[in-house]
């Protein structure tokens, strides 16, 4: 609740510091205020949730096991030979003050890794909090 009200305090006195504008400062002073205010008591509102009544709560220990199995699972990913994560056209060669052929520049290619990542995330989520809960 604290963060909260810290944010809220944090743009009133943006709003008194800022130049004016359509909208006298304390119309938006008073308009932050009743936000606050209303936020305040909706999350005053809200049921407290429990691991019982919330198979979703993330603990540490739940979260540091999903954590260690997406690094775990990408780090496989990206080393062992997957020839998918490297950019093997954008290679960029240079030769050696002893002729050897040098690598100046690879990329990788974000776009597998990017997707990998989500199958790992999304199979990691499954297998720790079980399926997703969806509003459809």
């Amino acid at each position: 609740m604290e963060t909260i009200n810290d944010l809220f305090d944090v743009q009133i006195a943006k709003t008194i510091d800022s130049y004016p504008s359509v909208y006298s400062k304390d119309d938006v002073i008073t308009l932050l205020s009743k936000l606050r205010t209303d936020t305040l008591h909706a999350i005053h509102e809200l049921p407290q949730l429990s691991q019982e009544n919330n198979p979703y709560l993330i603990d540490e220990e739940k979260f540091q096991e999903f954590n260690s199995a997406v690094r775990s699972k990408l780090e496989d990913f990206l080393d062992h030979t997957n020839t998918e994560a490297i950019d093997y056209d954008s290679a960029e060669f240079g030769i050696d003050y002893d002729n050897r052929i040098k690598l100046d520049n690879i990329c990788l290619n974000n776009d597998a890794i990017t997707e990998e990542l989500d199958d790992i995330l999304l199979t990691q989520w499954q297998l720790v909090y079980g399926d997703l809960k969806t509003d459809e």
